[in-house]
């Protein structure tokens, strides 16, 4: 299966059928079991946690497969596997129901849509080899029990049997979840070659005269660190961007002239309730000015502390100006989004028309990659990443207000980042004296002060460096003199509207988290 998807863009079953079941749980059960993953991840240390959460995901995929491959496996045994037919003939069968029931659940509905004929070809193929394997291997099994006539000698025959299967399997599925897990930075960056004439982001030359705290984060994330949270376990690639059964795009084709278009086209409808539809290639969206701001991305499931934040520079057109080419109607009440794998979302007009409302094809310098959105994602200011919506192939206007994928399973429609502040490293002194240092971020509102709290005593100002936009987090420090023992440090902000961070800790479901970050230090 692995190798199917790797050389030739197959269906990777484990993959498929887990996300379909993503898809298909009541948002409650998804909301639960993602926040139980970070806090897992971020209990036991395991790593960056939006990547060692997809590995884990993917360890998940491969066990629930191995899992129904088993229960298959006892049916067979109590049902075909008594029949008086060769082992290949039984085999077949079983292979071949194994493969109908696999394509009845590509086809159930449109979230875990395949493509067609190979990937069926392939399910089947891939069924078949799997039932024939079984038979001939209860068949072995079967037989080498019937040599034992010692009862004891059957059980540990048995055991072993089961105990072999049982060891091969795990050591097969976590090999391959290595390897899978290696390839997804290689397969995340595919596609996405630098563009020399776009320099690596940097802080602006004159910024200077503010030295953080060794160990805090750096102010502009690496793309290999910034965080991804989404529901596929790899990002999309391999399907067309362009769904030519859809009635909205055979409209546009007709009107741009074009039959029938290449599999790795890339094109954005515009549509909906505006004067003139519109169908855009990538390089259609850069002929419009190219607007470039650094910006704080974080995740509404990032827990107080946590690393599902981070910044970058974004580039792209404004949503503004290729909405305008369009022409709204007057009645345009939400601008919706469609990506390739089927996620949507939704923007009021009026946060659509924001100047600072991006539709980016380059990030960090470079254009996007896979994972992080390519070829085009819509960066919204001051906003939680759901509202930033990635791989998008549809833009539509329309006259109600329209609940997007999360927004249907009880999250937050607007999305405004709350106020967070961390504490990244500290640094023990000399004379009772500790550097701490982290950052504070509070969406488009910016960060006014941030201010810190020993053993619960006064609260006292940080040192803030200059942010490298009104949209970016801000970094800080602050020396503090303490006495010998242990003591707990807590940091809070102040928003550039006067709103102290609140200390009530409230989970992220419905609107993000909330509650102060403490770190406990010893002098």
């Amino acid at each position: 299966m692995y190798a199917g998807q790797r050389l030739f863009g197959l269906t990777h079953v484990p993959f498929k059928l887990f996300e379909f079941i993503s898809w298909s749980l009541p948002g409650q059960a998804i909301t639960l079991s993602i926040e139980t993953l970070i806090r897992f991840v971020t209990f036991t240390g395991l790593g960056q946690t939006s990547a060692t959460g997809k590995l884990i995901e993917i360890a998940l995929a491969y066990l629930l497969v191995l899992v129904i491959l088993s229960l298959v496996a006892g049916f067979y045994a109590l049902t075909l596997g008594t029949l008086k037919y060769p082992w290949g003939i039984r085999g077949a069968i079983a292979g071949l129901i194994l493969g109908f029931l696999a394509i009845l659940l590509a086809n159930w509905n449109g979230i875990a849509a395949w493509n067609a004929v190979p990937d069926y070809l392939w399910l089947f193929g891939t069924s078949l080899a799997w039932g024939l394997g079984l038979a001939w291997g209860l068949d072995r099994y079967w037989v080498a029990l019937s040599q034992a006539q010692d009862p004891g000698r059957k059980r540990v025959l048995g055991q072993a049997a089961i105990g072999s299967a049982a060891l091969a399997a795990a050591i097969t599925g976590f090999g391959r979840w290595l390897k899978v897990g290696a390839a997804e930075s290689e397969i995340a960056d595919s596609g996405a070659v630098p563009d020399s004439s776009l320099p690596s982001p940097t802080a602006p030359a004159s910024k200077s005269g503010f030295e953080p705290v060794p160990g805090t984060r750096p102010e502009i994330t690496p793309i290999e660190d910034f965080y991804r949270v989404d529901i596929n376990l790899l990002p999309p690639g391999d399907e067309k961007f362009l769904d030519s059964s859809d009635p909205l795009i055979q409209r546009l084709l007709q009107q741009g002239g074009e039959t029938d278009l290449p599999a790795d086209f890339y094109l954005l409808a515009v549509d909906g309730l505006v004067k003139n539809p519109l169908a855009l290639s990538l390089d259609d969206i850069k002929s419009f000015p190219m607007v470039e701001q650094y910006a704080t991305l974080t995740c509404i499931s990032n827990p107080i502390g946590g690393d599902l934040i981070g910044t970058t520079l974004f580039q792209g057109a404004r949503l503004k100006d290729v909405l305008e080419t369009a022409e709204l109607e007057p009645n345009v009440i939400d601008i919706k989004f469609t990506a390739v794998d089927g996620y949507t979302e939704s923007l009021p007009v009026e946060v659509a028309l924001d100047p600072e409302t991006l539709l980016c094809y380059n990030m960090g310098g470079h254009p996007l990659t896979r994972s992080h959105g390519s070829p085009l994602r819509v960066y919204t200011p001051g906003r939680y990443g759901i509202k930033n919506p990635k791989w998008i192939i549809k833009i539509e206007a329309i006259d109600n207000d329209y609940k997007g994928f999360w927004q249907q399973r009880g999250w937050t429609e607007s999305g405004f980042v709350k106020s967070a502040s961390v504490i990244d490293t500290s640094q023990n002194g000399s004379d009772g004296m500790a550097m701490v240092g982290g950052i504070a971020f509070a969406g488009a509102r910016g960060i006014q002060s941030v201010e810190l709290s020993v053993d619960d005593g006064e609260w006292m100002r940080a040192e803030l460096d200059r942010p490298l936009s009104h949209l970016t987090w801000v970094l800080w420090r602050a020396a503090l003199e303490l006495t010998a023992g242990d003591h707990i440090i807590t940091v809070r902000s102040v928003d550039g509207e006067g709103n102290v961070q609140t200390a009530e800790k409230s989970p992220s479901q419905p609107d993000g988290g909330t509650g102060h970050h403490s770190i406990r230090i010893t002098i």
